[in-house]
């Protein structure tokens, strides 16, 4: 684990770098078109959906009739609006991971593989078809797992930790490939993935316990571009040391 700890306190460093805090600018743009675009285009639409199927009839309309029969009435206002919340933010989280992988992820592996890692030799190539289907697929994986754990939150400490799994795991699968694409051929890759999976996952439980802290939440996915390319290549160098050329090559 000490390489993981490693890993985090070197992208702590390396995110104080200009061209790393101009890129933050990046997920926060993006997170104010997916609001904006949201709220113009989803969510009117969504929440009307939602009041229509928990309060016209059923269980759901008695209890709001009981609610305001005892001044607690807007349950058909709010409880909708806070489903939908939970339905839209897990798609924001998985957008803002997709985009930084695919789009930011190269600035990030050039910027280190050009300075602290210029001795690791680039033996793989970016491809964003496949950076691009990597983070897709595990994206619809994550919603999938985010929306069908959400009944778990009803245990609070559950709440807390469920949604942080679920970022950590998205990150961890996507992260861990566009840190290794470039610089290590396929076998290495593959083997990277399998032997180290258990540390890549603390290293993405790491950044996205961030998610937590505002404002700290708007660094998470720089952040961790950083920590996994920063983990990646140094495995990768650490690796090559110890095998003959001809081993990787």
């Amino acid at each position: 684990m000490q390489r993981v700890f490693a890993a985090f306190g070197r992208a702590v460093v390396s995110q104080l770098h200009p061209k790393m805090l101009a890129l933050l600018v990046v997920p926060f743009l993006l997170a104010i078109v997916f609001w904006v675009l949201t709220a113009w285009l989803v969510w009117t639409p969504l929440t009307g959906w939602l009041q229509g199927w928990m309060f016209d009839g059923g269980f759901m309309a008695r209890v709001d009739g009981w609610a305001a029969a005892y001044g607690l009435s807007g349950l058909r206002d709010w409880i909708p609006a806070l489903v939908a919340l939970l339905v839209v933010v897990p798609i924001m989280f998985a957008t803002a991971v997709v985009l930084i992988a695919v789009f930011a992820m190269p600035f990030v592996v050039r910027h280190l593989g050009g300075g602290a890692y210029r001795d690791v030799e680039r033996l793989g190539s970016m491809s964003v078809v496949a950076s691009a289907w990597n983070a897709v697929s595990s994206s619809l994986l994550f919603i999938a797992a985010y929306l069908v754990s959400m009944p778990l939150w009803l245990i609070p400490p559950l709440a807390l930790v469920v949604p942080w799994l679920c970022w950590s795991w998205l990150t961890a699968r996507v992260m861990r490939f566009d840190s290794l694409v470039e610089h290590a051929s396929a076998a290495e890759r593959r083997e990277a993935i399998a032997a180290r999976r258990g540390e890549y996952f603390v290293l993405a439980l790491l950044v996205t316990a961030l998610n937590y802290v505002p404002p700290l939440f708007l660094v998470t996915p720089v952040l961790s571009a950083l920590a996994f390319c920063h983990y990646s290549l140094a495995l990768l160098r650490e690796r090559r040391a110890a095998l003959p050329v001809a081993a990787y090559a």
